[in-house]
């Protein structure tokens, strides 16, 4: 049963929020949750500010050459490559450590799946560190923050499901190689099952109540027992890079959060022989309050038997192309045939095409700007805030809730 918030308490952050509305966001407070869904139209990227500090940066995005309908217009302009505007906000957000001598950095930087709107992709113009690799996306954010550990789903061999080598994977191996060997990063392959790969680093003690457990990378999904795991893949054949994908459900004590990269149901109504990896995924996961929506809420992502075991409140599209969402994937997130209950829909852009081919898409919560998860100091409630996105000025456009935590 969904837990209520007093007449008072909803009067009290109805008044604070009016104060906020056209002015910077408030700067992350410690034992609050930050989940920022950043908006370069160019590639998917959060940072998460944990309860004590703790950053950890999933995606980065960094797509420079786009064709149609990968055409929405670069955020906040074209002036910088999306991988710097990515920098250059979480220089804005990040908690400056304590202690002398120190600076902003990113605790922990994960890559959901290796595709270039998600890690950067590298193309024939792409600049030249000085340090000999090409920079774009997690190579471009490392210009500009030191980067603790880095988490993949291939290290250290790159080798599955079949041996990756492109100029983009190429480029990130040497980036590895050097900033290990020169700045101390550390580097880890995503474990299924475990809770306690990604924790909080600099006050491990003071939120008992806050956790990550990796659901599923690679094929492996966690059983919901202990750290156990099962493949999902029955067929012989090696699944695509996005079924890959990285996927984690966090929770804060009753707050719960789910992000799983670009996990597609792709031509499951087609073929329903083939093993639906998004349904596989929320079996283990269990219901939340707030998810990123998979694939960019693309036509072969976010399946009803997925929608419907999850149940968010709170859905955030990363868009990035005309048809982001799509109009089958859009009627599942909104019907309540798919699953009962009120839910808000939060879009990081939507095309002008976009909003004459999907319909009611304009009842979206929000339909343009970084969307901002702001759960408070034990995970009780929490409220979702839109900022503009057109310069960097982080200025608030609305606020939706408080919603109360399951």
């Amino acid at each position: 049963m969904r837990k209520t918030i007093s007449f008072a308490a909803l009067l009290l952050a109805a008044n604070a929020h009016a104060q906020d509305i056209g002015q910077p966001l408030p700067a992350w407070r410690q034992g609050e949750l930050d989940i920022h869904h950043i908006n370069t139209g160019r590639g998917e990227s959060s940072l998460l500010i944990l309860p004590d500090g703790t950053s950890l940066l999933v995606d980065m995005s960094g797509k420079t050459v786009e064709r149609p309908p990968f055409s929405l217009p670069t955020k906040p302009d074209a002036s910088r490559a999306p991988g710097e505007w990515v920098a250059r906000y979480l220089q804005r957000v990040l908690p400056l450590p304590s202690g002398k001598d120190t600076a902003r950095q990113i605790d922990y930087a994960m890559i959901s799946h290796f595709h270039g709107d998600h890690m950067g992709a590298i193309v024939e113009d792409s600049p030249r560190s000085k340090n000999g690799y090409r920079l774009s996306g997690i190579t471009e954010v490392a210009e500009h923050l030191r980067i603790g550990t880095v988490i993949d789903r291939g290290w250290p061999d790159y080798a599955y499901p079949a041996p990756l080598k492109n100029p983009t994977i190429d480029n990130y191996r040497s980036f590895l190689d050097w900033q290990a060997k020169h700045r101390g990063l550390k580097v880890e392959q995503f474990q299924p099952g475990r809770n306690d790969q990604l924790k909080l680093l600099h006050e491990p003690n003071a939120y008992p109540q806050f956790a990550i457990r990796n659901v599923y990378a690679n094929g492996r999904v966690w059983t919901g027992e202990g750290t156990r795991t099962r493949p999902v893949f029955s067929r012989e054949e090696a699944p695509g890079e996005n079924a890959l994908s990285i996927a984690f459900k966090l929770s804060y004590g009753a707050f719960d959060y789910f992000s799983g990269g670009d996990l597609s149901a792709q031509d499951i109504e087609v073929d329903p022989s083939l093993d639906n990896v998004e349904a596989a995924v929320a079996q283990a996961n269990g219901k939340v309050d707030a998810m990123k929506a998979n694939h960019h809420g693309s036509w072969d992502a976010n399946s009803a038997p997925f929608l419907r075991l999850l149940q968010p409140r709170v859905i955030v599209v990363g868009a990035r192309a005309e048809g982001h969402p799509a109009v089958n994937t859009y009627q599942r997130m909104t019907s309540a045939a798919t699953w009962p209950g009120p839910r808000d829909i939060f879009i990081t852009n939507v095309s002008a095409a976009t909003f004459k081919t999907t319909y009611n898409i304009e009842k979206a919560a929000s339909t343009q700007g970084h969307v901002v998860i702001r759960v408070e100091r034990g995970g009780a409630s929490y409220r979702v805030f839109v900022l503009d996105d057109s310069d960097e000025a982080m200025r608030v456009k609305s606020i939706s809730g408080p919603y109360s935590s399951n």
